[in-house]
């Protein structure tokens, strides 16, 4: 017979989990914008998994050095994570749905743009992750996901 104690504390743990991953989502995507202005969804959903990604083991494989191939090198950070980054994406949407429903940026054609103008306590990304980001703008999103596919 299951205990009913053990299904409310997982359910609480479950809920404890989904708070912190659209936290940590929120944080990601903030910085980003904050520092970018404008970035599409699919790309803001692909970055903030490979930088939430970075963040936990520590490191990052490519440095501001790097000058060729930026958004593949980047890419193939996460190369045989499509099952973890399908599993990631409804903190990922939930986190930009609440970053607009708080008015800190707006949808619009497909692009999320920052509404915010302040910067305080920004701490920004590794110059390799900020390079990255700039040379995707050369990108459709068509482009970028082909590339996100093969590589993931």
């Amino acid at each position: 017979m299951e205990n009913p104690m053990s299904n409310e504390t997982e359910s609480i743990l479950d809920l404890q989990i989904e708070v912190i991953q659209a936290s940590i989502y929120c944080d990601i995507i903030k910085r980003l914008l904050l520092q970018h202005r404008s970035v599409s969804i699919v790309k803001v959903i692909v970055f903030s998994f490979i930088i939430k990604k970075q963040q936990y083991l520590q490191k990052n494989i490519y440095t501001g050095r790097n000058r060729d191939d930026l958004v593949l090198k980047f890419l193939s950070q996460a190369s045989g994570l499509f099952d973890e980054l399908c599993e990631q994406m409804p903190y990922i949407f939930q986190s930009i749905d609440l970053l607009v429903k708080d008015d800190f940026c707006v949808v619009h054609e497909g692009e999320l743009i920052c509404n915010s103008i302040h910067k305080q306590g920004l701490s920004g990304f590794d110059t390799f992750t900020n390079s990255v980001i700039q040379e995707s703008k050369i990108y459709s999103d068509r482009q970028f996901l082909k590339e996100v596919i093969s590589i993931v």
